[in-house]
Protein backbone atom coordinates (compact mmCIF):
# COMPACT_ATOMS: atom_id res chain seq x y z
CA UNK A 1 0.00 0.00 0.00
CA UNK A 2 1.32 3.17 -0.94
CA UNK A 3 0.74 6.52 0.90
CA UNK A 4 1.18 10.09 -0.23
CA UNK A 5 1.42 12.93 2.11
CA UNK A 6 0.90 16.18 0.35
CA UNK A 7 1.83 19.95 2.08
CA UNK A 8 1.89 23.08 0.77
CA UNK A 9 3.49 26.52 1.88
CA UNK A 10 1.95 27.97 4.46
CA UNK A 11 0.82 31.66 4.70
CA UNK A 12 2.60 34.04 6.86
CA UNK A 13 0.27 34.91 9.91
CA UNK A 14 2.34 37.63 11.66
CA UNK A 15 2.46 40.63 9.17
CA UNK A 16 5.02 43.91 9.47
CA UNK A 17 2.34 45.61 11.41
CA UNK A 18 3.66 43.16 14.24
CA UNK A 19 7.43 44.44 13.11
CA UNK A 20 6.49 48.00 14.07
CA UNK A 21 4.84 47.30 16.95
CA UNK A 22 7.56 45.48 18.57
CA UNK A 23 9.39 48.39 17.47
CA UNK A 24 7.86 51.20 18.83
CA UNK A 25 6.91 49.36 22.43
CA UNK A 26 10.46 48.33 22.59
CA UNK A 27 11.51 51.62 22.23
CA UNK A 28 8.79 53.08 24.56
CA UNK A 29 9.62 50.70 27.70
CA UNK A 30 13.35 51.51 26.77
CA UNK A 31 13.20 55.05 27.10
CA UNK A 32 10.36 55.35 30.01
CA UNK A 33 13.26 53.05 31.68
CA UNK A 34 16.26 55.34 31.23
CA UNK A 35 13.98 58.61 32.21
CA UNK A 36 13.02 56.89 35.26
CA UNK A 37 16.42 55.81 36.07
CA UNK A 38 17.77 59.67 35.39
CA UNK A 39 15.08 60.49 37.77
CA UNK A 40 16.69 58.15 40.46
CA UNK A 41 20.11 59.17 40.15
CA UNK A 42 20.32 63.00 38.67
CA UNK A 43 20.34 65.71 41.48
CA UNK A 44 18.46 68.28 38.81
CA UNK A 45 15.44 69.74 38.88
CA UNK A 46 15.30 69.43 35.40
CA UNK A 47 17.31 67.04 33.60
CA UNK A 48 17.30 67.32 30.06
CA UNK A 49 17.78 63.32 29.71
CA UNK A 50 15.30 62.42 31.22
CA UNK A 51 12.65 65.05 29.41
CA UNK A 52 14.35 63.85 26.44
CA UNK A 53 13.69 60.17 27.47
CA UNK A 54 10.13 60.90 28.23
CA UNK A 55 9.34 62.51 24.65
CA UNK A 56 10.99 59.32 23.16
CA UNK A 57 8.74 57.29 25.27
CA UNK A 58 5.29 59.12 24.59
CA UNK A 59 5.69 59.38 21.33
CA UNK A 60 6.94 55.46 20.88
CA UNK A 61 3.82 54.92 22.97
CA UNK A 62 1.04 56.34 20.74
CA UNK A 63 2.33 54.61 17.59
CA UNK A 64 2.53 51.18 18.98
CA UNK A 65 -0.93 50.53 20.09
CA UNK A 66 -2.12 51.52 16.59
CA UNK A 67 0.23 49.09 14.46
CA UNK A 68 -1.05 46.00 17.22
CA UNK A 69 -4.46 47.38 16.38
CA UNK A 70 -3.79 47.02 12.77
CA UNK A 71 -2.13 43.91 13.08
CA UNK A 72 -5.48 42.06 14.61
CA UNK A 73 -6.52 42.12 11.21
CA UNK A 74 -10.02 43.27 12.97
CA UNK A 75 -11.08 45.92 15.49
CA UNK A 76 -13.53 43.82 17.23
CA UNK A 77 -10.98 41.52 18.35
CA UNK A 78 -10.00 44.09 20.90
CA UNK A 79 -12.95 43.55 22.82
CA UNK A 80 -12.70 40.11 22.85
CA UNK A 81 -9.75 40.13 25.33
CA UNK A 82 -12.27 42.41 27.52
CA UNK A 83 -15.29 40.34 27.46
CA UNK A 84 -13.34 37.16 26.91
CA UNK A 85 -10.24 37.40 29.60
CA UNK A 86 -8.33 34.22 29.33
CA UNK A 87 -5.59 34.01 32.14
CA UNK A 88 -3.41 31.35 30.91
CA UNK A 89 -3.31 33.55 27.70
CA UNK A 90 0.19 36.37 27.63
CA UNK A 91 -2.24 38.03 24.62
CA UNK A 92 -5.32 39.07 26.99
CA UNK A 93 -2.63 39.66 29.98
CA UNK A 94 -1.23 42.29 27.20
CA UNK A 95 -4.72 43.74 26.36
CA UNK A 96 -4.33 45.32 30.45
CA UNK A 97 -0.87 45.79 30.90
CA UNK A 98 -0.78 47.99 27.07
CA UNK A 99 -3.55 50.44 28.11
CA UNK A 100 -1.66 50.57 31.73
CA UNK A 101 1.55 51.34 30.23
CA UNK A 102 0.29 54.32 27.88
CA UNK A 103 -1.62 55.85 30.57
CA UNK A 104 1.17 55.93 32.96
CA UNK A 105 3.66 57.22 30.12
CA UNK A 106 1.57 60.09 29.46
CA UNK A 107 0.92 60.94 32.91
CA UNK A 108 4.16 60.43 33.65
CA UNK A 109 5.13 63.08 30.61
CA UNK A 110 2.58 65.76 31.65
CA UNK A 111 3.57 66.07 34.60
CA UNK A 112 7.16 66.81 34.25
CA UNK A 113 6.23 69.15 31.53
CA UNK A 114 4.37 70.74 33.78
CA UNK A 115 7.26 70.82 36.59
CA UNK A 116 9.66 72.29 33.83
CA UNK A 117 7.02 74.84 33.25
CA UNK A 118 5.68 75.66 36.26
CA UNK A 119 9.19 75.59 38.24
CA UNK A 120 7.35 73.01 40.56
CA UNK A 121 9.63 70.41 41.60
CA UNK A 122 7.15 67.92 42.31
CA UNK A 123 9.86 65.19 43.25
CA UNK A 124 7.48 62.71 45.14
CA UNK A 125 5.07 62.65 42.52
CA UNK A 126 7.57 62.48 39.65
CA UNK A 127 9.36 59.74 41.27
CA UNK A 128 6.34 57.70 42.47
CA UNK A 129 5.24 57.40 38.33
CA UNK A 130 8.67 57.11 37.04
CA UNK A 131 8.58 53.78 39.38
CA UNK A 132 4.92 53.01 38.43
CA UNK A 133 6.06 53.39 34.82
CA UNK A 134 9.34 51.27 35.27
CA UNK A 135 7.22 48.11 36.87
CA UNK A 136 4.78 48.47 33.85
CA UNK A 137 7.59 48.96 31.13
CA UNK A 138 8.44 45.43 32.54
CA UNK A 139 5.29 43.63 32.34
CA UNK A 140 4.92 44.83 28.66
CA UNK A 141 8.57 43.38 28.28
CA UNK A 142 7.42 40.16 29.95
CA UNK A 143 4.14 39.88 28.09
CA UNK A 144 5.34 41.02 24.17
CA UNK A 145 8.47 38.87 25.17
CA UNK A 146 6.53 35.14 26.32
CA UNK A 147 3.89 35.64 23.63
CA UNK A 148 6.49 34.79 21.34
CA UNK A 149 8.69 32.76 22.96
CA UNK A 150 6.29 30.57 23.86
CA UNK A 151 5.63 29.52 20.50
CA UNK A 152 7.43 25.53 20.23
CA UNK A 153 6.33 25.51 16.26
CA UNK A 154 9.06 28.30 15.56
CA UNK A 155 12.38 26.56 17.46
CA UNK A 156 14.04 30.07 17.16
CA UNK A 157 11.73 32.24 18.98
CA UNK A 158 11.19 28.99 21.60
CA UNK A 159 14.10 29.94 24.02
CA UNK A 160 13.96 32.44 27.27
CA UNK A 161 16.99 34.36 25.56
CA UNK A 162 14.05 35.50 23.46
CA UNK A 163 12.52 38.19 25.78
CA UNK A 164 15.94 39.90 27.49
CA UNK A 165 17.32 39.96 23.30
CA UNK A 166 14.44 41.70 22.41
CA UNK A 167 14.57 44.16 25.43
CA UNK A 168 18.72 45.37 24.91
CA UNK A 169 17.92 45.32 21.00
CA UNK A 170 15.53 48.64 21.87
CA UNK A 171 17.67 49.77 24.90
CA UNK A 172 20.45 50.40 22.88
CA UNK A 173 19.04 52.58 20.51
CA UNK A 174 18.36 54.91 23.58
CA UNK A 175 21.36 56.78 24.25
CA UNK A 176 22.05 57.31 20.23
CA UNK A 177 18.71 58.88 19.62
CA UNK A 178 19.23 61.10 22.94
CA UNK A 179 22.80 61.99 21.33
CA UNK A 180 21.54 62.74 18.45
CA UNK A 181 18.09 65.06 20.03
CA UNK A 182 20.50 67.15 22.29
CA UNK A 183 22.92 67.59 19.84
CA UNK A 184 23.34 70.72 21.25
CA UNK A 185 23.80 69.62 24.49
CA UNK A 186 27.17 68.19 23.98
CA UNK A 187 28.53 67.70 27.83
CA UNK A 188 26.05 64.08 27.56
CA UNK A 189 27.77 63.16 24.41
CA UNK A 190 30.74 60.89 26.85
CA UNK A 191 28.11 59.81 29.37
CA UNK A 192 25.53 58.59 26.67
CA UNK A 193 28.84 57.21 24.93
CA UNK A 194 29.12 55.10 27.59
CA UNK A 195 25.73 53.88 28.29
CA UNK A 196 26.03 52.67 24.48
CA UNK A 197 29.20 50.78 24.81
CA UNK A 198 27.93 48.83 27.86
CA UNK A 199 24.49 48.24 25.73
CA UNK A 200 26.06 47.13 22.78
CA UNK A 201 28.18 44.61 24.61
CA UNK A 202 25.34 42.92 26.87
CA UNK A 203 23.65 42.78 23.52
CA UNK A 204 26.50 40.95 22.18
CA UNK A 205 26.84 38.64 25.06
CA UNK A 206 23.12 37.72 25.10
CA UNK A 207 23.48 36.90 21.77
CA UNK A 208 26.22 34.51 21.96
CA UNK A 209 24.78 32.52 25.20
CA UNK A 210 21.41 32.10 23.45
CA UNK A 211 23.16 30.85 19.78
CA UNK A 212 25.80 28.54 21.39
CA UNK A 213 23.54 26.79 23.70
CA UNK A 214 22.71 23.15 22.90
CA UNK A 215 18.80 24.02 23.55
CA UNK A 216 16.27 23.72 21.00
CA UNK A 217 16.48 26.94 19.98
CA UNK A 218 20.22 27.77 19.56
CA UNK A 219 20.51 24.76 17.10
CA UNK A 220 17.56 26.15 15.11
CA UNK A 221 19.30 29.69 15.55
CA UNK A 222 22.49 28.45 14.36
CA UNK A 223 21.20 26.61 11.53
CA UNK A 224 19.25 29.62 10.40
CA UNK A 225 22.41 31.77 10.17
CA UNK A 226 24.08 29.04 8.64
CA UNK A 227 21.37 28.82 5.82
CA UNK A 228 20.96 33.07 5.25
CA UNK A 229 24.56 34.49 5.88
CA UNK A 230 23.62 37.50 3.95
CA UNK A 231 20.77 38.63 6.59
CA UNK A 232 22.68 37.29 9.27
CA UNK A 233 25.20 39.45 8.70
CA UNK A 234 23.24 43.05 8.51
CA UNK A 235 22.75 43.26 12.08
CA UNK A 236 26.44 42.44 12.78
CA UNK A 237 27.51 45.46 10.44
CA UNK A 238 25.30 47.63 12.15
CA UNK A 239 26.28 46.56 15.82
CA UNK A 240 30.16 46.76 14.57
CA UNK A 241 29.73 50.06 13.05
CA UNK A 242 27.46 51.44 16.44
CA UNK A 243 30.53 49.97 18.60
CA UNK A 244 32.78 52.36 16.88
CA UNK A 245 30.81 55.32 16.87
CA UNK A 246 30.52 55.02 20.39
CA UNK A 247 34.18 54.59 20.85
CA UNK A 248 35.09 57.06 18.88
CA UNK A 249 32.65 59.44 20.80
CA UNK A 250 34.97 58.55 24.00
CA UNK A 251 37.73 59.69 22.77
CA UNK A 252 35.82 63.18 21.19
CA UNK A 253 32.64 64.59 20.71
CA UNK A 254 30.82 63.52 17.32
CA UNK A 255 29.61 66.10 14.39
CA UNK A 256 26.09 66.62 14.45
CA UNK A 257 26.01 64.44 10.99
CA UNK A 258 27.85 61.59 12.73
CA UNK A 259 25.45 61.94 15.42
CA UNK A 260 22.65 62.03 13.23
CA UNK A 261 24.14 58.83 11.73
CA UNK A 262 24.55 56.99 14.85
CA UNK A 263 21.12 57.41 15.60
CA UNK A 264 19.68 56.71 12.76
CA UNK A 265 22.10 53.31 12.78
CA UNK A 266 20.97 52.55 16.24
CA UNK A 267 17.10 52.42 15.18
CA UNK A 268 18.28 50.14 12.27
CA UNK A 269 19.35 47.49 14.58
CA UNK A 270 16.80 47.93 16.49
CA UNK A 271 14.50 47.35 13.51
CA UNK A 272 16.01 44.79 11.51
CA UNK A 273 16.67 42.25 14.38
CA UNK A 274 12.78 42.48 14.65
CA UNK A 275 12.35 42.09 11.23
CA UNK A 276 14.81 39.28 10.91
CA UNK A 277 13.15 37.34 14.02
CA UNK A 278 9.49 38.23 13.11
CA UNK A 279 9.39 38.02 9.59
CA UNK A 280 12.01 35.85 8.28
CA UNK A 281 11.55 32.69 10.53
CA UNK A 282 8.01 32.75 9.45
CA UNK A 283 9.50 30.85 6.13
CA UNK A 284 11.03 28.46 7.87
CA UNK A 285 9.18 25.39 7.41
CA UNK A 286 7.37 24.13 10.28
CA UNK A 287 5.10 20.93 9.75
CA UNK A 288 6.94 20.02 6.46
CA UNK A 289 9.79 20.50 4.53
CA UNK A 290 8.85 23.34 2.69
CA UNK A 291 10.04 27.36 2.93
CA UNK A 292 7.45 28.77 2.70
CA UNK A 293 7.89 31.98 0.74
CA UNK A 294 7.01 35.33 1.63
CA UNK A 295 7.42 38.89 -0.91
CA UNK A 296 6.69 42.39 1.17
CA UNK A 297 3.13 43.73 -0.35
CA UNK A 298 3.18 47.11 -1.23
CA UNK A 299 -0.10 47.79 0.30
CA UNK A 300 -1.40 48.37 4.00
CA UNK A 301 -0.63 44.97 4.87
CA UNK A 302 3.45 45.49 3.63
CA UNK A 303 5.45 48.46 2.52
CA UNK A 304 2.45 51.31 3.03
CA UNK A 305 2.60 49.76 7.04
CA UNK A 306 6.16 50.09 7.63
CA UNK A 307 6.18 53.84 6.19
CA UNK A 308 3.17 54.70 7.13
CA UNK A 309 4.09 54.16 11.02
CA UNK A 310 7.03 55.90 10.81
CA UNK A 311 5.15 58.72 9.45
CA UNK A 312 3.25 58.48 11.63
CA UNK A 313 5.93 59.21 14.35
CA UNK A 314 7.55 62.01 13.10
CA UNK A 315 4.36 63.81 13.06
CA UNK A 316 3.70 63.06 16.68
CA UNK A 317 7.23 63.71 17.51
CA UNK A 318 6.84 67.11 15.61
CA UNK A 319 3.24 67.74 17.50
CA UNK A 320 4.79 67.08 20.95
CA UNK A 321 7.98 69.70 19.94
CA UNK A 322 5.95 72.20 18.95
CA UNK A 323 3.22 72.00 21.80
CA UNK A 324 6.15 72.16 24.08
CA UNK A 325 7.66 74.79 22.54
CA UNK A 326 4.09 76.78 22.19
CA UNK A 327 3.55 76.18 25.91
CA UNK A 328 7.04 77.60 26.83
CA UNK A 329 6.28 80.85 25.00
CA UNK A 330 3.07 81.29 26.67
CA UNK A 331 4.37 80.56 30.46
CA UNK A 332 6.96 82.99 29.79
CA UNK A 333 5.09 85.48 28.57
CA UNK A 334 6.36 85.02 24.55
CA UNK A 335 10.29 84.54 25.48
CA UNK A 336 11.19 80.78 25.32
CA UNK A 337 13.17 79.05 27.88
CA UNK A 338 17.02 78.21 27.04
CA UNK A 339 16.35 74.82 27.39
CA UNK A 340 16.85 71.90 25.31
CA UNK A 341 13.86 71.84 23.80
CA UNK A 342 13.94 74.69 22.23
CA UNK A 343 17.72 73.66 20.51
CA UNK A 344 16.68 70.35 20.23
Amino acid sequence: MIREILARPQDIAWLPWAVQYFFFIGLACSAVLFAGWQRVVSRQHSNPLEFAALILAVTAVVVAPLALNADLHQPARVWHFYAHFTPWSWMSWGSLFLPLFSLLVVAYFMVLTYSRLWGRALPRLLAGLALLCALSAVSILLYTGREVSILRAQPVWFSLWLPLFIFLSAWQAVPSWLAAWLWRNRQYQHKLARWQLINLVALAAVTLLWASGDSLSGQALRAWVTHTPMLAALPMVLWLLLLGLAGANLQKKLSIPLLVAQGGIALSLCWSVRWLLLMQTQTLPKYNILVNPYSLPLGSEGLLAIIGTFGLWIAVIIAVREGVSWLEQKVSGGKTFEGEMHHG
